[in-house]
């Protein structure tokens, strides 16, 4: 072991601060990517955005020598002139009945209020389930340790509103013994909404059965002796083991068929997540067999470098301190501005590939979906796989079919035995098609599926079929058959 110069060749991939910056804003959203310019502009100087008068005033003529009272006076005719504009227009708005003035002694007027009242009433935060249950407590009559067990358990229930901890780890926690345990859950479970605090599906369908009184004491009675039979939908077997009459076994299942097997998800259910696409693809109002291509970056502010700090380099009076700041500020912006070009056309590159290639998508759907790879794109492009892979992260494609995630048009391919090819999602949609055009009475197993796929050509296994059902959320066979 001793010190030594030693001279190695090796190779290795170093990004530039400019291919840092690109990648970065290549793979942010539409609505990321607003609030990333909106902090470059807020941080650097030298970077402006143009600004785009909605409504152009006419051109004020400029005086030939500068008059600060002249300027002034200028500037309160404008201001007066814009006064009397803005009284005239809101007087003609008032005139055509555009906002009236409220009169609250006329009845419309008051019907009028009185719906606005009501919207803003309606503008209130969900209540949550811990919310709920625990408003209901205070009715219940129950000691202080008691309460303290409630609470532990409301607290320690699932998005579905089961009880997710065993009742031991509750005792240790509160100190308290297993009776007391036991007796604060039933106190829950005889709260709002039916089944809450279950600690299993059998137990959520008795304690909802048990609150509809004697017309569910059959179903009582299957839900608790014959669970496994229920879960497997053998109605037959349930009724040879069930003395009751046909009509009674009918009326059991259907009140069993509305029980609510998740409590607890009317309070967990989350709202529909608005997406903005960052690119669409219609079709020419002219030309229908003709897609055409719009990148959304209309809300991106159009960046340019401030003409104030350009001047302000040039001048020869400013010192070398400022002069270093600005030259890095000023290319710092540059860079920025390249950056965002860039983006944007690898973007619409990738879009048109996209396309190019799944031209029948937009006319059929999913079931016309053709294989198409990362690498497929990257190579049409002469980028890397990478670069592909980052800018359509996180971003959608607005079609005729629907709002899309840009992976959602990216697919293996499966080989036809007549030599052709088949992507994994138009398979996926195949099976999909075959299950919803089944016999509910007869449905189709697996293998079935598989040998009606292999008539059209397609080669795929029996549990290649399964994963697929799985994938797409399709129950087995005999929980899909309706007897």
């Amino acid at each position: 072991m001793e010190p030594r110069l030693i001279q190695t060749q090796t190779q290795k991939l170093i990004l530039s601060p400019q291919i840092r910056q690109y990648l970065k804003l290549l793979q942010l959203p539409i609505v990321e990517l607003r609030t990333m310019i909106e902090q470059e502009l807020a941080e650097n100087p030298a970077l402006e955005e143009v600004q785009k008068d909605v409504l152009e005033e006419p051109a004020m003529p400029q005086p030939a020598e500068e008059n600060p009272k002249t300027d002034r006076a200028a500037a309160e005719l404008r201001f007066d002139e814009t006064s009397d504009s803005l009284s005239k227009l809101s007087e003609s708005f008032r005139d055509e009945g555009l906002y009236p003035q409220e009169d609250f002694a006329l009845p419309g007027a008051r019907d009028t209020q009185a719906r606005k009242d009501y919207q803003e009433s309606l503008v209130t935060q969900k209540e949550s389930l811990f919310e709920h249950l625990g408003r209901q407590i205070g009715f219940l009559d129950l000691s202080r340790n008691e309460a303290q067990v409630a609470d532990e358990m409301i607290g320690n229930l699932t998005e579905d509103g089961y009880l997710g901890i065993p009742l031991e780890e509750i005792v240790q926690t509160c100190a308290v013994d297993l009776a007391q345990v036991e007796k604060v859950l039933r106190a829950i479970q005889t709260l709002d909404p039916p089944g809450i605090a279950a600690r299993d599906l059998q137990e959520c369908l008795l304690r909802q059965l048990e609150r509809q009184g004697t017309q569910a004491e059959l179903a009582l009675t299957i839900v608790r002796d014959h669970f496994p039979l229920l879960q497997k939908k053998q109605w037959d077997q349930i009724t040879k083991r069930i003395k009751a009459l046909p009509e009674e076994i009918e009326q059991a299942k259907h009140l069993i068929s509305h029980l609510d097997p998740k409590p607890g998800r009317s309070f967990h259910a989350q709202d529909d997540l608005a997406v903005t696409p960052d690119a669409s693809v219609s079709f020419d109002e002219t030309n229908e067999a003709k897609l055409v291509i719009e990148i959304h970056d209309e809300t991106v502010p159009e960046l340019r470098i401030s003409p104030y700090y350009r001047r302000l380099l040039r001048n020869p009076k400013l010192d070398s301190t400022s002069r270093r700041f600005l030259k890095e500020k000023i290319q710092s912006a540059i860079e920025f501005v390249k950056a965002l070009s860039q983006r944007r056309s690898t973007l619409r590159g990738i879009t048109e590939e996209i396309v190019t290639a799944q031209e029948e998508f937009f006319e059929k759907g999913f079931s016309q979906l053709k294989p198409l790879r990362l690498k497929d794109i990257a190579e049409r492009l002469g980028i890397h796989e990478s670069t592909v892979s980052r800018a359509i992260q996180g971003k959608y494609l607005s079609t005729p079919r629907g709002t899309f995630p840009y992976k959602s048009f990216f697919s293996t391919r499966l080989d036809r035995e007549e030599g052709g090819v088949e992507s994994q999602k138009s398979l996926m949609e195949k099976v999909r098609e075959l299950v919803r055009s089944e016999d509910s009475g007869h449905p189709l197993s697996d293998q079935e599926i598989a040998n009606l796929l292999q008539k059209e050509g397609i080669k795929i296994a029996r549990r290649t079929v399964a994963k697929y059902r799985e994938l797409l959320k399709i129950l087995p066979t005999h929980l899909r058959r309706m007897r």
